[in-house]
């Protein structure tokens, strides 16, 4: 996510996505908005909507979730499988915390190789845009690089946000080359075990529920480390103008679904979301905000 706007308001950390603003702070922490305070916040920043959970880690099951893990990393708790794997990524990579110079200095060709891989819309960053965006991110991020052996060559890093006593892996940038060598087993194992068994965090996070795709990394953090699903509600609340246009579109959100162009997907996401934020309706207790 390197390149993302943020501010801090009243002792919260936001960021702002294409016209909405999203939590950075941790989900177990809800900044409770009033709707006074959520036009408020919009209009400030000139936003049309801002997103945020409650009742995190809630034992039912709902439709928004973030991907977690709390429990302490043990390789012995693995499968046989990712054992084997993690095993021969530390043969061929070395894993360690670097400073956010190491990653001006070396990170650029890192995120150059890996934008490869990428099927988006959004231009390279050149190299000057680049470290431009690394020391715009927030202070407390952290960086973790993987280097080859042999060579001694970075070529994969994460930039994580660690901030409310747990940690938020950002985003995991690797070089296809790295990526078959089984370079993401060792960071994410090593990354583990030091949020989780060293320094004692409540858990490590790799974000919400990916509304318009499906997420092959929440996945494959699910099925090989032993993350899970922690339900929360989902709340939402809209610039005033807007909502005539949501509720108007909404019931014919599955045809949206199905149009073609880059406009309607955005349509359908925001319309997706809005059925999530419905979901939690008929339940009791925290109100949700609808502008």
């Amino acid at each position: 996510m390197i390149g993302y706007h943020y501010f801090r308001s009243d002792g919260f950390l936001w960021r702002k996505h294409l016209g909405a603003l999203l939590p950075l702070s941790m989900p177990h922490r809800s900044p409770g908005l009033r709707q006074s305070q959520a036009i408020a916040l919009l209009a400030k920043h000139f936003a049309y909507l801002v997103r945020w959970e409650s009742d995190f880690d809630s034992a039912t099951p709902g439709e928004w979730w973030h991907v977690i893990k709390s429990e302490p990393e043990e390789l012995g708790n693995l499968s046989a499988n990712t054992r084997n794997k993690v095993r021969r990524g530390e043969r061929q990579f070395l894993i360690e915390a670097v400073s956010r110079e190491r990653i001006l200095d070396e990170g650029h060709e890192v995120y150059c190789k890996a934008y490869q891989r990428y099927d988006t819309f959004e231009p390279m960053m050149s190299k000057v845009a680049f470290n431009k965006a690394i020391l715009a991110l927030p202070k407390e991020t952290e960086f973790w690089a993987v280097r080859d052996r042999n060579t001694g060559a970075m070529e994969a890093f994460s930039e994580n946000l660690v901030i409310d006593g747990a940690c938020f892996y950002l985003t995991i940038w690797l070089s296809p080359d790295s990526l078959k060598r089984y370079a993401s087993y060792a960071l994410i194992h090593h990354m583990n075990r030091h949020y989780l068994n060293t320094r004692g965090l409540a858990y490590v996070s790799d974000g919400a529920r990916n509304i318009s795709h499906e997420s092959g990394i929440h996945d494959f953090l699910i099925e090989r480390f032993g993350f899970r699903r922690a339900y929360a509600r989902l709340h939402i609340a809209y610039f005033p103008l807007l909502i005539p246009v949501i509720h108007a579109l909404f019931p014919f959100r599955r045809k949206i679904g199905r149009a073609q162009g880059n406009v309607w997907k955005k349509v359908a996401v925001l319309l997706e979301q809005e059925a999530i934020r419905r979901s939690f309706q008929t339940h009791r207790g925290t109100r949700t905000v609808t502008g």
